[in-house]
């Protein structure tokens, strides 16, 4: 009976060990996965952050009246924080609800992509990399590890064809997939420098969470520090509110999904695209062709903006949206909790719809 005791608690002590060895030997990583499991809309309260401070001259936006039926009716039920309209350059309409409030930062998750393009832009202006640069001229482990990657540039990876696999999905042993390993890293820069691997030659669209971690790597090697540079893009917009980044125990900020923000000063990006001319609008504004589809909607991707019909759209996990309407000159942000069914690309039609209408 005794063996038996002892043989019952080998058994979780075995399978600790069998997780921890796929974990990397990361017992914090390990324990983050484990306990959060999937991500929701507050994991930025538990991770660490830097802060990215509002701009000592914020330019508050002009206003104007709000037309009628372009707040929809369903933002409490549907679990909205917030929900901002801009039209031509002046905020037409606004609404908050969920405990959302207009200087109450939330979690943008992948619209942290298209900010992380913005700063690969200023990295181009500031003619520290160009878009045509092989990823192995920054981080030349990566030819070490497959000279493959020597095929992959920065302009591949921000447009997600870079031929880098990657698999959404998680499953039993949850700790070796490549979305957690992001996700719930401690060391982020390390995991997207030793964990990619080459699925397809260059082209291939495949959306992927290493692409904007591995491009920070190569901004902070060839000398911009991604925070310092947001830090400098959100004086220059005239942000209201700071920012938060979400960063990992080194302090790298997690790229692909760490930037917290208000919905009107999101809405300053997304204004971008309409008001000036720069490399990072001149590159977005690109044509585009069919990346993927959900369903019957056929979708485009350039430059971390996706692209439904003329409209450029922003999307981040659990609702997180921003639609820019060149045709009418509207800017629409939605910020939401998780735990609601509607997909971000449903949410992103009736976004257009309203823009259309306005």
């Amino acid at each position: 009976m005794k063996r038996l005791r002892h043989a019952i608690w080998l058994v979780p002590v075995l399978f600790l060990g069998f997780l921890w060895m796929r974990a990397g030997f990361d017992i914090r990583y390990m324990a983050r996965v484990l306990w959060h499991r999937e991500s929701n809309t507050d994991d930025y309260l538990w991770k660490a952050s830097r802060t990215v401070p509002a701009s000592p001259h914020p330019r508050p936006w002009p206003t104007r009246p709000c037309p009628s039926g372009v707040i929809p009716a369903d933002l409490e039920q549907t679990g909205t924080l917030a929900f901002v309209a801009i039209k031509d350059g002046a905020l037409a309409c606004e609404w908050y609800g969920n405990g959302g409030a207009v200087d109450k930062p939330a979690a943008a998750f992948s619209i942290s992509k298209t900010i992380t393009a913005l700063l690969l832009a200023t990295a181009v202006d500031q003619h520290l990399v160009s878009y045509g640069d092989p990823i192995t001229r920054f981080i030349p482990e990566l030819g070490t590890r497959d000279p493959r990657f020597e095929q992959v540039t920065l302009g591949s990876l921000v447009d997600m064809r870079s031929g880098i696999g990657f698999a959404e999905d998680t499953h039993f042993p949850w700790v070796d997939g490549d979305s957690p390993a992001v996700y719930y890293a401690t060391d982020l820069a390390h995991t997207v420098i030793t964990k990619p691997v080459i699925a397809t030659a260059p082209g291939t669209f495949l959306y992927n969470d290493y692409a904007p971690n591995l491009i920070g790597v190569a901004l902070q090697r060839a000398g911009l520090q991604p925070l310092d540079a947001a830090a400098k893009i959100w004086t220059q917009l005239g942000a209201e509110y700071p920012a938060l980044w979400s960063v990992d125990d080194h302090g790298f900020p997690w790229l692909e999904s760490g930037f917290v923000v208000t919905a009107r000063d999101l809405a300053r990006v997304g204004e971008l695209l309409l008001e000036t001319t720069s490399t990072y609008v001149t590159r977005t504004r690109e044509a585009t062709a069919i990346a993927t589809a959900f369903g019957e909607t056929q979708l485009g991707y350039h430059n971390a903006w996706w692209r439904l019909g003329e409209d450029l759209v922003a999307m981040g996990k659990h609702g997180q949206i921003m639609v820019v309407d060149p045709a009418t000159h509207v800017v629409l942000v939605r910020l939401g909790l998780d735990g609601h069914a509607e997909t971000n690309v449903a949410i992103a039609l009736r976004l257009a719809k309203i823009s259309s209408a306005m």
